[in-house]
């Protein structure tokens, strides 16, 4: 059993991992999103001009084109020093070192769970990408791991909302909580991240960065994996998707706010969470990484449900495929959710802990 377990939970995680991970490098596709999206966008910055692309820019299309916040940019200057080969190596290992790094954070202690979680296909995705959902699943961690200070829980929320908005649910969480200096140290950190770096640019193309990213939610939106594309999937499309995907996000935020009035912290950080993935109207596979936390923390010995997230290496990674494939990243992320709300483990006696 032990030979069987060292097998399924180290030695072909690991294998697998590096052969695709190699292959990649191979094909000088490692740290796709760093390589195509990030380094350049560091590159423009440091030389004084924009990182974002015209509306018209085949870059958008391509999915190549860089859309986050400029902290992101500026951030990865010090890439800027090596070669573009080189700088991908840096970032896929510390890609690799930041997935570890969440998991220790919440105190995982497992081996196997080390192992489940380089069987998901998020995470090998993620890794692959050098995608930046790994720096937002680590500022889930630290968030959970100081949820009971004030400036580093603040920290933690403030930098993550300023690297991408779409973790803002993070900000409910801390405010439902009672958490309000927490709260309203993570809304000025991220203010104050916010109108440095675009203040950097000189506020260029600030004005038109809302039409930026609605652009880019017309091309992909429909054919990712979040809520909008599976139901355009099942036939419901445009605007009916939208509120339909909006109206489950809101659920899941009341949720999170009634968990909190139970004083049940992991449920309602798990709902927030939750809350973010339905929000956005692009979803790729490595943005489910974020729910390594939770999990971690429900469900700290490996059982069955580690290795669910696996099943999606019969989903594409590019699009949201066909049929089924489709849905499931949806029907993967809800059955975590599901578990840790139905399953949250320790949770009293870690709502009561927290670093101090």
């Amino acid at each position: 059993m032990l030979a069987a377990t060292l097998i399924l939970l180290l030695v072909v995680p690991v294998l697998w991992t590096s052969f695709f991970l190699v292959a990649a490098g191979v094909h000088e596709s490692l740290a796709y999103d760093f390589r195509e999206a990030y380094l350049p966008a560091a590159e423009a910055v440091l030389d004084g001009n924009s990182p974002y692309p015209a509306l018209d820019d085949p870059r958008l299309a391509a999915e190549t084109a860089y859309v986050y916040p400029p902290l992101l940019a500026y951030a990865l200057i010090p890439f800027t020093a090596l070669s573009e080969n080189a700088a991908s190596v840096v970032a896929a290992l510390f890609a690799f070192a930041v997935l570890a790094g969440t998991l220790v954070l919440v105190g995982l202690r497992d081996w196997r769970c080390y192992g489940a979680a380089l069987l998901w296909a998020p995470s090998v995705n993620a890794l692959h990408t050098a995608s930046s959902s790994l720096l937002l699943a680590f500022g889930c961690a630290l968030a959970w791991r100081y949820r009971s200070t004030v400036w580093p829980l603040a920290l933690s929320v403030g930098v993550a909302v300023a690297l991408k908005l779409l973790i803002w649910p993070l900000l409910a969480w801390t405010l439902v909580t009672r958490r309000l200096l927490a709260t309203a140290g993570a809304l000025l950190v991220a203010a104050v991240l916010t109108l440095v770096t675009w203040g950097a640019l000189g506020f260029e193309d600030i004005g038109r960065y809302p039409e930026l990213l609605r652009k880019l939610a017309e091309l992909e939106a429909e054919e990712s994996y979040s809520l909008v594309g599976a139901f355009a999937a099942g036939g419901l499309e445009g605007t009916s998707a939208r509120i339909l995907s909006g109206a489950i996000a809101v659920a899941l935020l009341v949720c999170c706010a009634l968990y909190a009035r139970r004083d049940d912290d992991l449920r309602s950080f798990t709902c927030a969470l939750a809350a973010a993935l339905a929000f956005t109207p692009i979803l790729w596979q490595h943005y489910l990484v974020m729910l390594l936390v939770p999990l971690a923390v429900a469900r700290p010995r490996f059982s069955a449900i580690w290795l669910v997230p696996a099943l999606l290496w019969a989903a594409p990674r590019e699009d949201n495929g066909s049929a089924i494939q489709t849905f499931l990243p949806v029907l993967a992320a809800a059955a975590l959710v599901v578990f840790v709300l139905a399953n949250p483990g320790r949770r009293s006696r870690l709502a009561a802990e927290g670093v101090r």
